[in-house]
């Protein structure tokens, strides 16, 4: 009798053991999804109408309305003047991933230097209305930015200005940009396509080195290809340049790169330019011609919608970039994703930030903790209970 009741004792110890083991299980599954749909009931909007220079901070914590500064995921600023501390406080949101500017201006024309760079979570971005340089490494390291709209108003790109954006497949450069720095599109993976300003005569060292696009067209005004310029571009095969006088380039420009230069019959210069990963072809019809980005006047910089729901739904890492120009929604609660290209005015409304709690988990999180952590502890107690037995 006594063997049968230690052993009907070990049985249920072992069941009991079962079901913790079950119980333990069960919470590591459901808590990441219980995480998940706690972070999105949390996003809250926060729109900006007016603030005084240097102060964006305190209108921004205004404007809130008490919701935690994590919660925060899209933010515009639309009306005043931002300055180097206003882009500060900007970044002082790690969740934002939306940013609404083309409504407001920047100080002096100039968005200062590292101002918004490595923002983890940031998708889109529209620039102050009358940007006309953008400072060294300015956007650098977003990497999960898909689309950032310009004004027609730019001018001059830093050093390195856009180095890491490696979502993004295209940049709306406009015409009238006469100043590209070093290395201000380098390791920008995604992008397919670039067209350079007339105003640019030299690729800019590095400018697009490691970016994914299989082939360049260069106008008749470039004059010099810099170090590296092209390196790494492992995707490019085919360089089309429309002048008769080869660019300089250095041995380098192309490295790791096969590539083939297609000019006009008779050019001069180009025999000289072929080297271990570039080759020459005398291959362009009399009717080809290089097609320079239109300028602002027949192109309009692109710029957001009038309020935070004229924008599209759902925001998708794989069809925003493409397509944000083509979408424009009208409710006021749909979450932000493709943004209105055709749009003209940039005067966005108020709009009443929502409550949020505090914290990103819920309160379920919170219990399947609890449950997970005495489910531990009562199993590690019974094992050692048991092991001294």
């Amino acid at each position: 009798m006594r063997k049968m009741s230690e052993q009907k004792k070990k049985n249920i110890m072992r069941v009991f053991m079962l079901i913790m083991a079950v119980v333990m299980l069960f919470g590591f599954v459901i808590l990441p999804l219980t995480v998940d749909v706690s972070a999105e009931e949390t996003g809250v909007s926060v729109t900006v109408t007016e603030f005084e220079t240097g102060k964006l901070s305190e209108a921004i914590e205004e404007a809130k309305d008490g919701a935690d500064l994590n919660t925060i995921t899209k933010l515009a600023v639309s009306g005043g003047v931002m300055n180097a501390s206003d882009y500060s406080a900007v970044c002082g949101y790690p969740n934002v991933e939306f940013i609404e500017l083309a409504g407001c201006e920047t100080e002096n024309g100039a968005i200062p230097e590292n101002a918004l760079q490595s923002r983890n979570q940031l998708t889109y971005i529209s620039l102050p209305s009358n940007t006309e340089t953008i400072g060294a490494r300015a956007f650098s390291g977003n990497r999960k930015l898909l689309k950032i709209s310009i004004p027609s108003t730019l001018r001059t790109i830093g050093d390195y200005a856009f180095e890491g954006c490696e979502n993004v497949e295209e940049f709306a450069i406009p015409a009238e940009v006469s100043s590209i720095g070093t290395g201000a599109f380098s390791d920008c993976k995604a992008l397919k396509a670039f067209s350079l300003p007339e105003a640019i005569t030299v690729i800019p060292d590095y400018c697009f080195n490691k970016c994914s696009f299989t082939e360049m067209h260069l106008g008749p005004q470039i004059e010099k290809i810099g170090e590296g310029a092209f390196s790494d571009c492992y995707s490019l095969t085919d360089v089309y340049f429309y002048g008769d006088t080869a660019p300089a380039i250095s041995d380098n420009s192309f490295q790791n790169v096969k590539v083939t230069i297609h000019t006009y019959e008779g050019g001069e210069g180009f025999d000289g330019l072929t080297n271990n990963f570039v080759s020459i072809g005398y291959d362009l019809s009399e009717d080809s011609e290089y097609i320079p980005p239109k300028s602002a006047e027949t192109q309009p910089a692109e710029t957001p919608s009038e309020t935070e729901g004229e924008a599209a739904e759902d925001i998708s890492e794989t069809e925003a970039a493409a397509e944000a120009s083509e979408t424009e929604a009208t409710s006021e609660e749909t979450t932000l994703t493709e943004i209105s290209a055709e749009t003209e005015s940039s005067t966005a409304t108020e709009a009443i930030p929502a409550a949020a709690p505090a914290s990103s988990f819920s309160g379920i999180s919170v219990l399947i903790i609890a449950v997970l952590c005495a489910a531990l502890a009562v199993t590690v107690t019974l094992l050692v209970v048991n092991k001294k037995k």
